[in-house]
């Protein structure tokens, strides 16, 4: 056995050269996937993670941006829990072109940490035949080489051949599931907290609000060693289509689609109304908005001279809504924007 060589320097030593250049990240897909990273992207169940990454690998294809995000253009390799018809039917809705491949379903029960070694290493194999960009892991739990993700050293066991595939200039996304009992934003992923600290991209899928016009809307969270990776997105998807589109200002996209309705309410009312007042009259077959989100419309309307306030905003004289009383001053519904 070798003798082991400690070999300490001083830290100033290690700075870098300041006439050297920088050294640049290499980004598959702009502040999420990155060359020689492992990205863990974490949701709850069905909430539309193999979706998002079927439209990401679509986008790979020519590399077109995905989200607001550039895209380099690449090949990926997907290691599925899936089978492959469930993504031949995901792939009709979302084609995703020759350069994404699937391996579905390649252990036939949970893998020992050698099993999953030769697993990654033919992963790996791949790479001898073309370029690897992306390899995609859908899912930790089914790949995890031990029963428990809260143990630090089967943790280990399964990011290690990660790392080194990762290591060879490809990107690595590992889709994972939350834990049960509720978490900050950032530490949601179920497990040790070794998993968290030693992947380099924490992502985090979340629904986005429960009205009707919010159902196939997600915020998309982020925490990074890296300063480019936003700190939340919120995008949509059209069900069916390839068609994602990233949602500027979803705070203003739902006062757009939510404008008509408020406006009806308050165009039946003889008299100006509290926000909650307009709630107790909002249609029983329709999902309400939250006290705090009527409120924020009603006086994002007022800003834009929609409606009239009145009230002082107190407890005992509260703010009240109603439309200009001259038709002529009131202004036309307004589209979603998009």
């Amino acid at each position: 056995m070798n003798p082991l060589v400690l070999d300490p320097r001083p830290l100033d030593q290690l700075l870098p050269d300041p006439t050297a250049p920088a050294a640049v990240t290499e980004w598959v897909w702009d502040g999420y996937l990155a060359r020689g990273n492992l990205t863990l992207l974490t949701s709850r169940w069905k909430a539309g993670k193999t979706t998002l990454v079927a439209g990401l690998l679509r986008a790979l294809g020519a590399g077109n941006p995905f989200l607001g995000r550039p895209c380099t253009a690449g090949h990926a390799v997907v290691v599925s829990e899936e089978s492959a018809d469930h993504w031949a039917a995901r792939g009709r809705a979302i084609p995703p072109g020759p350069h994404a491949r699937l391996v579905s379903r390649p252990l036939p029960g949970r893998p020992s940490p050698d099993r999953w070694d030769e697993l990654v290493r033919g992963v790996e194999g791949l790479r001898a035949a073309g370029p690897l960009d992306l390899v995609v892991v859908d899912t930790l739990a089914e790949f995890l080489p031990g029963r428990s993700d809260g143990d630090p050293g089967t943790l280990l066991d399964f990011l290690r051949p990660l790392r080194r595939l990762a290591g060879g200039g490809t990107a690595v996304l590992i889709l994972h599931h939350p834990r049960k009992r509720p978490a900050e934003e950032g530490s949601t992923a179920r497990g040790s907290g070794a998993l968290l600290g030693y992947v380099d991209v924490v992502l985090e899928l979340h629904r986005y609000g429960t009205l009707a016009a919010d159902g196939n809307r997600r915020r998309l969270v982020g925490r990074s060693r890296h300063p480019e990776t936003p700190a939340a997105v919120v995008y949509e998807w059209t069900p069916g289509t390839p068609d994602f589109r990233a949602v500027a200002d979803p705070l203003a996209e739902r006062f757009r689609e939510h404008w008509a309705a408020v406006g009806r309410l308050l165009a039946g009312r003889r008299k100006a109304a509290t926000h909650k007042e307009l709630l107790a009259d909002w249609p029983a077959d329709e999902v309400p908005p939250s006290p705090a989100q009527l409120y924020e419309w009603l006086a994002r309307a007022a800003g834009e001279k929609r409606v009239v306030r009145s009230g002082s905003g107190t407890r005992r004289d509260p703010f009240r809504f109603a439309l200009p009383p001259d038709p002529r001053d009131r202004l036309p519904d307004l589209p979603p924007l998009r």
